[in-house]
């Protein structure tokens, strides 16, 4: 909001009514001298610093290195680095996750799944998806091929079957994402009438599912 007064304007915070910038009038026109947010000059006119902010938010947030090879004059021995709170959360990078080494005892004990896709060019070729299952204990994969998202319970009926069968096996506990593919009415029943433990990831925490990831 701006608030126009005869020789200056403010420029106030319409949900916090915080004063949050100003400006003056020069013939009959108002120029914005400063906007501040939480302390910080983030748009500004005059001063050195000012005019850093200002190139700075006019280049989409330059860094502090091209601004100084841009405009040399505006740099001195004295001159601080910008900090800006937009760029810090931007430019963030998340922390390298811990390699987990744990692993189970039995074979089939615990069984990691996840879907991919769809595949680069997937048009070109009936699959669009694979679907992998990977076994914790001696970490053996099996990857079944898919056309559509829909048939991954089929194929995870199919492989349960195989390994009872095969290796006189059962699963006991299943991993996999929250994706729709395995949380579902027929997977969750599936589970429930054969005593398998479904464990899914938490929110934006992949590497809870790192195996199969």
């Amino acid at each position: 909001m701006v608030l126009m007064f005869p020789t200056f304007c403010l420029l106030q915070d319409i949900l916090t009514k915080e004063i949050i910038g100003c400006g003056t009038e020069r013939g009959g026109l108002y120029y914005v001298d400063e906007v501040a947010h939480k302390g910080h000059a983030m748009l500004a006119y005059g001063t050195v610093t000012r005019q850093l902010w200002l190139w700075h938010r006019r280049l989409r947030h330059l860094s502090f290195g091209y601004l100084k090879i841009l405009f040399p004059s505006l740099f001195t021995s004295n001159t601080e680095p910008i900090k800006c709170e937009t760029c810090i959360r931007a430019k963030n990078h998340r922390v390298t996750f811990l390699p987990n080494n744990n692993r189970v005892n039995y074979a089939f004990s615990l069984v990691h799944s996840d879907v991919w896709g769809p595949t680069p060019n997937s048009h070109n070729n009936h699959f669009h998806y694979f679907l992998l299952f990977v076994d914790d204990f001696s970490h053996m994969t099996w990857v079944y091929f898919l056309k559509y998202k829909s048939e991954v319970p089929d194929k995870f009926y199919a492989f349960y079957q195989m390994i009872h069968t095969q290796f006189g096996k059962k699963i006991q506990v299943f991993r996999s994402d929250n994706s729709g593919e395995f949380v579902n009415k027929s997977m969750q029943e599936f589970f429930r009438e054969n005593g398998l433990i479904h464990q899914t990831s938490c929110l934006n925490t992949p590497q809870q599912n790192s195996v199969a990831e």
